[in-house]
């Protein structure tokens, strides 16, 4: 039997001076192969034509999931960077909610 694991689009905020921190853990969460990074604001099509959608926000004023929407799009989750933790302890704490959310 073959397995299709879906990755999600990893969509990171933009415009705000965490959004380096959330393009950070998008890219981490990539290489572990926990989903495919974008930025908001780039390739709109592959957020409208793939599913699901997360959105890393690098603070509470929502740039992604604002871009997002703008584009039509509905993320099925969204994550805040906590504070000033470094890129690999954020990106554990997401694939950890990741992982979760795969085995309910």
């Amino acid at each position: 039997m073959v397995r299709v694991r879906v990755r999600p689009v990893l969509v990171a905020c933009r415009g705000c001076e965490r959004d380096g921190a959330a393009r950070a853990t998008a890219l981490e969460l990539d290489r572990r192969g926990l989903g495919e990074a974008e930025g908001a604001g780039a390739c709109a099509d592959k957020a409208r034509s793939r599913y699901p959608v997360l959105v890393i926000e690098g603070c509470e004023q929502a740039c992604g999931r604002r871009w997002l929407a703008a584009e039509g799009v509905e993320p099925v989750a969204s994550f805040v960077l906590q504070g000033e933790a470094d890129v690999a302890a954020q990106a554990d704490l997401i694939a950890a909610a990741l992982r979760f959310e795969c085995v309910r």
